[in-house]
């Protein structure tokens, strides 16, 4: 009686220490299993986050973009003759307008891009007639507005010394106020005089030196006030 209350002990002593072992285990799994999908999902979290786009492709595109783009600004585009003709015929026409306006900014503008489209078409002739016409409307532009011809005249005439002294600096200072024109418009005749030089001497080679020296007296004038009768030739 006493050895099967005993057997009886055991089996039930075995048994909870099964059951406890049983738990254990199932625990421990658990928590393995509970590691294993933690770390699977950081895994899925590092993949995900380092899958970088090529933008080699991109930065290439880009690149050949900016490149097209800068090639076709650099491109110098080659005028037909047609094209430079009809550049020349209305910038011309425009200077012509406004020669008639008295608007010399605008006709220093138009005859210098008729002049230099006449230059591409190989026409140095008509090239230099252009920037000698920017000389010339300067100059007439200058007496009007220091009533040039006026001026010179009562010049001529005043026999009284003081009186004279006097219209020699009004002449002056009208002269020096307005030498701007001239000084622009000797910048053009100066390069009329080169391209000239490389052609047959004319009677443009002439009037063109005569703009010349109408600008050179009129500065010789204001500097040392020494006038002297001269005949000006401009056309």
């Amino acid at each position: 009686m006493k050895k099967i209350s005993l057997l009886i002990l055991l089996y039930l002593f075995f048994y909870s220490c099964g059951d406890s072992n049983n738990e254990n285990f199932d625990s421990e799994s658990q928590k393995k299993l509970q590691i294993d999908s933690n770390i699977s999902k950081t895994t899925e979290q590092v993949k995900d986050t380092t899958v970088l786009k090529d933008t080699s492709i991109i930065n290439e595109e880009n690149s050949n973009n900016i490149l097209d783009e800068e090639n076709s600004k650099s491109t110098y585009q080659i005028k037909s003759i047609s094209e430079l003709w009809k550049q020349y015929k209305f910038a011309k026409a425009k200077a012509d307008k406004f020669t008639l306006e008295n608007n010399l900014d605008s006709i220093i503008v138009y005859f210098s891009l008729a002049s230099e489209a006449a230059y591409e078409l190989s026409r140095e002739d008509i090239a230099t007639w252009q920037l000698n016409n920017i000389g010339y409307y300067s100059i007439n532009e200058f007496k009007k507005r220091t009533d040039y011809d006026k001026q010179m005249q009562k010049l001529a005439t005043v026999d009284n010394l003081k009186e004279k002294a006097l219209l020699v600096e009004k002449v002056k200072f009208d002269f020096k106020n307005n030498f701007v024109i001239l000084n622009v418009a000797e910048k053009y005749l100066q390069k009329a005089k080169l391209l000239d030089s490389e052609m047959e001497s004319s009677d443009r080679t002439k009037i063109i030196e005569s703009n010349i020296q109408f600008i050179e007296w009129i500065r010789n004038y204001i500097s040392k006030n020494n006038i002297t009768d001269r005949s000006e030739n401009l056309e």
